[in-house]
This record gives C-alpha cells, structure tokens and sequence, in this order.
C-alpha cells in the first residue's frame, strides 16, 4: 500500500514538473538575442513553483530584463558552465520560477530557441 501511494506521489510531482516545464518553455520560446556575444541561454527552474498562466507575460518580460541587465562574464561565456547566475530580488516573478540562469557563447546554438529550459535531473 506504501509503495502504491509513493508511486503515485512520485508520478503526479513528475506531470507537475513537465507542466512548469512546458509552462516556461512557452515564456521563454519567443525571446529573442540581446546580444551577438551571447548564443545561449538556459533557465533552471525552480520546481517549487506552481504554475499560474497569468504570469506568463510578465515572465516573458522579466527574464528578458534579466538577461539584458546582466553583465556579462564574457571569460565564463567560453567554457562548460558557462556564466551562471541566481535571480536578484529586482526579478521577483522571475524568482519565483528560476533558480539561475546561465550564459553560454553558444557554439552549438544553431538549433532551437536563444532562450532554454534545463530539463529536470533523473532525481527529480
């Protein structure tokens, strides 16, 4: 019966994870470059959150704020990690979805949206 609650448990967390996922692909997909500099960015969400579609807009605004604001490690940009960076208390809608969002030069960044949501670790 324990087993059969937490498999339960387990699969409604990963449908609310899919849903906080796909709810900032949607904020995040129109986004576009802020800078030749930059070729890549991706969010990690945070999933704590609980989606609320009338956010969606002012998300969309934040993280592009955010992004434009930032000054750059152009040094970081060049390797693995690239410039990664928590959400300053300016972006409070912004903090509320992402943990951090990192920068990277984007050599591989030919394909899909400037902007990407980390998918959520095996754990999760």
């Amino acid at each position: 019966m324990i087993l059969d609650c937490h498999c339960e448990y387990a699969h409604h967390m990963r449908q609310e994870y899919l849903h906080l996922q796909a709810f900032l692909e949607e904020a995040v997909g129109g986004i576009q470059p802020t800078s030749a500099t930059i070729g890549r960015v991706t969010v990690e969400p945070d999933y704590t959150a609980t989606v609320n579609y009338s956010d969606l807009r002012g998300l969309t605004h934040e993280l592009w704020r955010c992004i434009r604001e930032h000054a750059v490690n152009v040094a970081a940009l060049g390797t693995t990690q690239g410039d990664r960076f928590p959400i300053s208390e300016n972006y409070p809608l912004l903090k509320t979805y992402v943990r951090s969002v990192t920068l990277l030069n984007g050599k591989d960044a030919d394909t899909g949206s400037w902007v990407q949501v980390e998918p959520p670790c095996e754990a999760v």
